[in-house]
């Protein structure tokens, strides 16, 4: 009951605010139905595609989202990209591979980077308490 008395409120103080307006709509419906019915309809058309073109844009984008998942997959593009599948198939090699240890060998020593006078050796023995 409550909204129909704030509807009947506002359309009160729309009137108190523009009475020329207000008249020359109700003179527009007497004297040409048939341009004010235009006039309405055309209104109304323009309020639905105020509505649609958000939803219209929010579908769009999540087709497009949608698209552009599924080529990352096919490609595995970046590799830094995981849905759900991919990061849990990753997550299995892991663990397939957990306490695997492999040690690749080039056959040479490779030479120090630094001179053998710089630097410290620190010797030092545990202490338990």
């Amino acid at each position: 009951m409550n909204i129909f008395s704030a509807i009947i409120d506002s359309i009160a103080n729309f009137i108190k605010q523009n009475p020329l307006t207000v008249m020359f709509l109700v003179m527009l419906a007497v004297f040409a139905p048939s341009l004010f019915g235009s006039i309405l309809i055309g209104l109304l058309i323009f309020g639905v595609i105020i509505m649609a073109v958000p939803l219209f844009m929010f579908f769009k984008l999540w087709r497009m989202s949608r698209k552009v998942e599924k080529d990352s997959q096919s490609q595995n593009f970046g590799r830094g990209f995981y849905t759900r599948q991919t990061y849990t198939n990753t997550q299995s090699q892991q663990r397939k591979d957990e306490g695997e240890v492999k040690v690749y060998s080039t056959g040479q020593q490779q030479e120090k980077r630094i001179s053998e006078d710089v630097g410290d050796y620190v010797d030092f023995e545990e202490v338990k308490k």
